[in-house]
This record gives C-alpha cells, structure tokens and sequence, in this order.
C-alpha cells in the first residue's frame, strides 16, 4: 500500500511544492518559427519595392512610380457618376489603364495584354482588378464594344487635368497615355507600364508580387 502511494506521487510530480513547467523554451521555439517564415515575406516585398539587393539585370519589369501616390486622391468616377471610393472596397491589387477619350489603337492593345495577364493568373486572377480610366465619358457604342471583348473591365472616369495634378511630384509627372498603373492593395500606384512591356513582363511581376503579398 505504501509502495503504491509512493508510486501515485512519484507520477503526480506531487513533492509538497507548486512547480510550473517552464514556458521560455517553447515561447523562443515559437518566436524562431514566426521569425523564420515573415521575416523572407518581408524582406522579398521590399526588395521589389526598392530594388536594392537585386542585380540591375534583375529588377522589376515595370518602371517604379515615385513616390508611390495614393489613389484615394484621384477622383475615379463610375459611368453613372458614382464616385469610386477603392478604400471602401475589397482590397486587391488593380492595374489602372489611364487612357485619351476613344481608347482606340494603342489603348486597344493595352487593354488586350493586361486581359491576357488577368487570364494568365488562373486561380490568382481574383485578387487582381483592371480598371479603364478615360478623360471623358466614352460613347454608348465604344463602350458596349470595349465591354464586349473585356467583360471583367471597370470603367472610369478622370479629368485629364486632374491626373496630371495628381502625378505632379513624382517621376512620371508627364505620363503618356495609354499607360498602366500598378497599384497596391492599399491603394498606392507604385509602378508603370506601356505598350513597351510584354505581357511576359507584366505577369512577372504581378505574380511575384501575389506571391509575396497576403489576401487580405
């Protein structure tokens, strides 16, 4: 009967005292793993937002806009007037295709290559939205035809004026149009893109920026 006493306490760690299991091991095992899987996911993104460590061979396909500008400052204006608030919407990454009044020729070719893109991402495309911003609103006829041929398309509106304003103190002040407009989930316009740039080259870099990026 004592042996078996004396087995129940031996089991129960029960010495007479309140000894706590020691917490500092598993709290620094867990803080190594946390470390170990953000600290790359951080370091990829700003690698790609600034270029540094990367070879110049290397870097970003598309041409960095600086500084970043946020979109929240441009009035987007849908077809029936609505303004277009980004921030009150599902975050994602959006190209923004700033174009003349028509969207004709190079606009056309544009939108057809960044179609292309948004196809191309397969299960990705989802978190990725294409957005036409023209300076005027474009006809009833140009618009279904456009709609037709890209029916995941928004359509905007920007006056001109304003979108020059707006790019005023960055490095692409004088944009050409059509051009693209890479911007963030947050809402920052952070890199450029022309009839210059493969489709390739587009999808290399939005894929890597998916890759790095969390679904919010």
């Amino acid at each position: 009967m004592a042996e078996n006493t004396q087995i129940e306490h031996s089991i129960s760690g029960d010495d007479g005292g309140n000894q706590r299991p020691s917490t500092g091991p598993s709290r620094l095992a867990g803080f190594t793993v946390f470390a170990s899987v953000a600290l790359p996911i951080l370091a990829a993104y700003v690698v790609f937002y600034t270029g540094i460590g990367i070879p110049s061979d290397t870097v970003n396909q598309g041409e960095l806009l600086k500084p970043a500008q946020q979109v929240a400052e441009l009035d987007l204006i849908e077809r029936d007037g609505q303004r277009i608030n980004l921030s009150d919407e599902e975050p994602k990454w959006r190209y923004l295709i700033v174009a003349d009044e028509k969207c004709a020729g190079e606009c056309e070719k544009l939108l057809y290559t960044t179609r292309q893109v948004h196809i191309r991402l397969a299960e990705k495309a989802p978190r990725v939205e294409r957005l036409l911003v023209t300076g005027e609103p474009l006809t009833e006829l140009r618009h279904q035809d456009l709609a037709s041929q890209h029916p995941l398309l928004r359509f905007s509106m920007a006056d001109s004026q304003q979108v020059e304003r707006w790019l005023a103190d960055s490095d692409h002040a004088q944009l050409a149009r059509p051009s693209v407009l890479l911007v963030d989930q947050n809402g920052f316009a952070m890199m450029v893109y022309n009839n210059r740039h493969t489709g390739n080259q587009i999808l290399k870099d939005i894929k890597r920026l998916l890759k790095y990026s969390y679904e919010k």
